[in-house]
């Protein structure tokens, strides 16, 4: 298959966009327009440093939040940059032609009643898109933004300040979730927030193509329901992959309620899950389990430096604290080295005689709080074979004596400096670090993570990022798919053989036959033979009887054709059945793969890869990639099944010729690539591995007609 990267120095976003999207992010100028809810935002407006020019429009008051009005979006003395419209969802349309037409920058746009009601709002929906032109259009159906550079926020509630301006900048498709995140006492970071809503006008793509070129983001949150445009969502990941800036995600709508529930809230096509976990490990995209993890992980992608491996130490005084750091950080896929004799001979002599050289390392209680011992100890620690270290302890609440805790931190800091390694610091207990030794941390380059189990989570998801950055990857977005212009239509066995062999697939040796040509041949055959039913009706030949296996004579052969053509007749009346498909049996095979592709609507085509053969079904083990997809990605997918050590001497087996069937694979792959406009689904099941290849035993492919 070829295939091209594309140009990620380019952006995909209009220019005119660019320009009115960063008007809305440093505002200079801001009109607010509406009654209690544009009210309610200007009064947290009123507690924040913004130090621009603030209108108001209303057509009945003279002041708000005492702020002067105008009575119309006429009588604006100039362009806003940043427009928060509160009013109803016609005329918010009538409105933003009406700023369009002025030249205004962006707006946040409150109401509901578009996309996220179905049919209804669609109509509405077109209108709005189009009355926004090169705006900046946040919403419809959102809650606003907080932005913490610029201090020009569209929010109607109050937020906590944060001590700086750089952080993470969060994309969210809930406005309710937003507010969490913004409320969070967690001491994350943040630039910006922005309650996206339902992304009629800019979408996720968008957000991540503007905030990667700007200094204050240090990373990227999206909580999504769903991405809407998946090629164009993948080269904005792919450009903030190559500019260094990580993009962290937190999806709701994994569960068939959740996603019922998704599509309800915004029109999102949500769902999907190996889906979105194959795009996402193709972008890079850190994925994050829920919304602790999510806020930990911007968190620690905010102030972290790269972790160079997997390898950690961790310190506590418990010997149950390092009992739940050891499975944590194994359940994770952290490793934790036990240390070697030069460290051992260092720190030995440093612990009373009951204590022990380990990692994890229990310094045991008599030495809480004792800086002056613990930092030569946790400097050697970090300067073995380790990658960075961990400190497990618990703040007690605010207003209570911190002094050993904090001299803990301070030989932390101590170590992480003379090593040069990264240290954090992770309490067992969410809300176990008090928002004032996290600030203090932070100010000495300690990471705060709250639970250990979120800890040892995020940490090895840092890790994994930044291995992928170094070693690169697929930086081919999946293909997209446009709908296909007519009723799909299945291809027959031999047909879709032949076909996939011209594309490198290796296929077992067959023959087309009529009753004719099985009459003649030889009263005894050569070797065991399958016969198959042939016909482009029959995609699924078990089903109606049509497959018999291990014939050996022309007798055979006949009455298993004979039982065939019955058991169709009875299955699909009317049905003439003229072509039969004999072919030599196979030996038995080290494995049995099936390899799949799929057609979706948003993801284009879906490459499964699974256990093939009377597997599928039982052990549902399968890996999803998208098309296209590069041999390293079809090895890994391979190599993650759980049937993968029968094609690697399992049990003194012989070992499969793995670069063969990764061929196979890639041919399958490749044709389906080359027929995206007509593909519909394509089946090979199984795919039979042995030492020296593989080969196709069973193929299907259902097609579309090509379009005019």
């Amino acid at each position: 298959m070829t295939t091209t990267c594309p140009d990620l120095s380019q952006s995909r976003l209009r220019p005119a966009v660019r320009r009115n999207l960063q008007r809305l992010l440093a505002p200079r100028r801001m009109a607010f327009i509406g009654g209690g809810q544009a009210e309610r935002t200007l009064a947290t407006l009123r507690q924040q440093a913004f130090e621009g020019v603030v209108d108001v429009v209303h057509p009945r008051r003279d002041m708000m939040e005492g702020y002067p009005c105008v009575r119309r979006i006429a009588d604006l003395p100039a362009p806003p940059d940043a427009v928060f419209l509160a009013v109803n969802a016609d005329a918010t349309i009538e409105a933003l032609n009406e700023l369009r037409e002025m030249g205004a920058g962006g707006a946040v746009c409150y109401a509901s009643g578009f996309s996220e009601i179905g049919s209804a709002g669609a109509e509405r929906n077109r209108a709005f898109i189009a009355a926004s032109g090169d705006m900046a259009v946040v919403g419809p159906n959102c809650y606003g933004l907080v932005n913490y550079v610029n201090h020009g926020s569209i929010w109607p509630a109050p937020y906590p300040q944060l001590p700086g301006c750089r952080g993470a900048a969060v994309i969210s498709q809930s406005g309710n979730v937003t507010s969490h995140f913004v409320s969070n006492d967690r001491s994350v970071p943040f630039s910006y927030l922005v309650s996206a809503g339902n992304q009629a006008v800019l979408g996720f793509e968008d957000y991540i193509e503007f905030l990667i070129d700007d200094p204050n983001v240090t990373c990227i949150g999206l909580f999504m329901e769903g991405v809407r445009d998946v090629p164009a969502f993948s080269q904005a990941c792919l450009r903030a992959r190559a500019k260094g800036v990580p993009v962290i995600a937190c999806r709701s709508g994994r569960s068939d309620l959740g996603a019922a529930m998704a599509a309800s809230h915004t029109s999102s096509l949500a769902g999907q899950n190996e889906y979105y976990d194959a795009l996402f490990e193709r972008l890079g995209v850190v994925d994050t389990d829920t919304v602790p993890q999510f806020l930990e992980m911007m968190k620690l992608a905010s102030l972290a430096k790269p972790v160079a491996g997997s390898r950690m130490a961790v310190f506590s005084s418990s010997g149950g604290d390092n009992g739940l750091a050891a499975d944590y950080c194994s359940f994770a896929g952290l490793e934790l080295p036990q240390p070697g004799k030069a460290v051992v001979d260092v720190i030995k002599p440093m612990l009373p005689s009951y204590g022990h050289v380990s990692n994890p390392l229990d310094f045991t209680a008599g030495y809480w709080g004792n800086e002056k011992l613990l930092t030569p100890m946790f400097t050697a620690m970090l300067e073995g074979d380790v990658d960075a270290a961990m400190l497990v302890i618990e703040y007690p609440p605010s207003g209570r004596d911190t002094s050993a805790q904090e001299a803990m931190d301070r030989a932390l800091a101590a170590a992480g400096k003379a090593s040069g390694k990264p240290v954090f610091h992770a309490s067992v207990n969410s809300g176990g670090i008090t928002p004032e030794a996290s600030r203090a941390m932070i100010a000495q380059g300690i990471v705060p993570l709250q639970g250990l189990h979120d800890a040892a989570e995020v940490i090895a998801k840092w890790v994994r990022y930044g291995a992928r950055a170094q070693v690169g990857g697929n930086t081919v977005p999946p293909y997209s798919a446009a709908p296909l212009a007519g009723a799909p239509r299945g291809v027959n066995e031999a047909e879709s053989k032949r076909r996939l062999a011209a594309h490198g697939l290796p296929v077992s040796a067959g023959r087309v036959l009529t009753l004719e040509g099985l009459r003649a041949l030889p009263e005894t055959l050569d070797a065991p033979v399958a016969l198959k039913v042939l016909h482009d009706d029959l995609p699924h030949k078990t089903e109606v009887g049509g497959v018999a296996l291990g014939l050996k004579t022309r007798a055979d052969a006949l009455a298993a054709a004979q039982r065939m053509a019955e058991a169709v007749a009875r299955h699909k009346p009317g049905l003439m059945l003229e072509t039969f498909l004999m072919e030599p049996m196979q030996t038995t095979p080290l494995a049995e793969l099936i390899v799949g592709v799929k057609r979706d609507p948003l993801f284009g085509l879906v490459l499964v890869i699974g256990a093939g053969g009377i597997f599928v079904e039982l052990l549902k083990d399968a890996r999803t990639l998208l098309v296209p997809a590069t041999r390293d990605e079809v090895e890994a997918a391979l190599r993650s099944l759980q049937i993968f050590p029968l094609l690697d001497r399992f049990r003194g087996r012989p070992k499969a010729n793995l670069d063969a069937v990764i061929d196979a694979i890639m041919a399958v792959a490749d044709y389906a690539g080359a027929h995206i406009d007509t593909l519909s689904e394509l089946d090979v099941n199984p795919l039979m591995v042995t030492e020296t290849g593989a080969i196709a035993v069973d193929a299907l492919i259902v097609e579309a007609p090509r379009r005019n």
